[in-house]
């Protein structure tokens, strides 16, 4: 009867989720006096909705507004005007912070606690029952592949076995948005493979996370939708496709340029690398008059290849 009781319950709790957007953004701007009389806009107007489910990658450059972003999201600071909400309900409110798990960029431990001692402490902080720690500790610890060390001191675990015991806190209390800050910062590429692992089977449960990286290859290949921040203002949000479809390029290559050739690609306004081959990158709109201009000019053609935008060229021509 009780099994039933809960199993409902969790159903109920799913569908109260899913029925709002996991964060919701309103014109929230956050503003920093500094010293004599000046101010600095962090975060300007920023309008961001992320829905329930899914993993949502939020880029920016160093002091784009991110870490202020989070910050406000999570109540350690409050924003100068608009309004954050966590699956419609305020920032501001202690008891939305329930709903979130966090994983800050450098998380500090205790080197001589072992895993399972630094999930004890914190279950007992989050005001986790007695009679349920022990399985949300087994629970955290399966799932982040900690099991088998879960009573050696983290000053004996790798770098990547820290970081899962990171995720590890942050997953206790069955938190619905877990709240990543550079998840994968200076792990090797099989800890990085694996943490992905991790991202990934989290979002198969059905969480939603809201992952801040730099390391641009894995935001693409883990997120749903990506938003990209610039001094503070939202300059780009959708799916990863849709934020690099606008910068979709041609390469054309040729062994060389003849000054005539290089005076009608200028006409075009079209830029050229000299390597060990000339590199043309235009748009496919323009490739006929590329074309034209290097037959002009009696320059034989080695290649023409579409490429498509990269992540990280998306970023660099938004966010740079």
């Amino acid at each position: 009867m009780s099994g039933n009781a809960d199993i409902h319950g969790t159903e109920l709790m799913t569908e109260t989720y899913l029925a709002y957007p996991a964060i919701r953004c309103r014109g929230a701007t956050r503003i920093f006096r500094l010293p004599g009389g000046e101010t600095r806009v962090a975060v300007d107007n920023l309008d961001l909705e992320v829905p329930a489910g899914g993993v949502f990658g939020f880029l920016g450059a160093n002091g784009a507004g991110k870490t202020t972003t989070i910050k406000m999201l999570l109540g350690f600071l409050k924003p100068t005007s608009g309004k954050l909400e966590i699956f419609g309900e305020p920032c501001s409110e202690p008891e939305t912070r329930r709903h979130v798990g966090y994983l800050p960029e450098q998380p500090y431990f205790h080197p001589f606690l072992s895993p399972q001692e630094v999930l004890r402490v914190h279950a007992d902080l989050i005001g986790i029952p007695p009679r349920e720690r022990r399985t949300a500790i087994d629970e955290a610890l399966e799932l982040t592949g900690l099991q088998k060390n879960r009573k050696l001191a983290l000053g004996r675990l790798s770098k990547g076995n820290q970081q899962r015991v990171g995720i590890a806190q942050a997953l206790l209390g069955n938190p619905q948005l877990l709240i990543l800050d550079e998840p994968t910062s200076g792990l090797d590429p099989v800890a990085r493979h694996e943490m992905r692992g991790i991202i990934s089977r989290l979002r198969e449960e059905g969480r939603t996370i809201f992952l801040s990286s730099h390391v641009l290859s894995e935001i693409d290949t883990l997120c749903d939708r990506v938003a990209i921040l610039k001094q503070g203002k939202l300059v780009a949000c959708g799916a990863p496709e849709e934020i690099k479809q606008g910068g979709n390029t041609v390469r054309i290559s040729a062994a060389f340029l003849t000054p005539i050739a290089e005076r009608e690609l200028q006409k075009l306004g079209v830029e050229w690398d000299c390597g060990h081959e000339v590199t043309i990158e235009c748009t496919p709109d323009q490739v006929y008059a590329v074309l034209r201009a290097l037959e002009t000019g009696s320059v034989p053609l080695n290649s023409v290849t579409p490429s498509s935008e990269t992540l990280e060229g998306a970023f660099l021509r938004l966010a740079a």
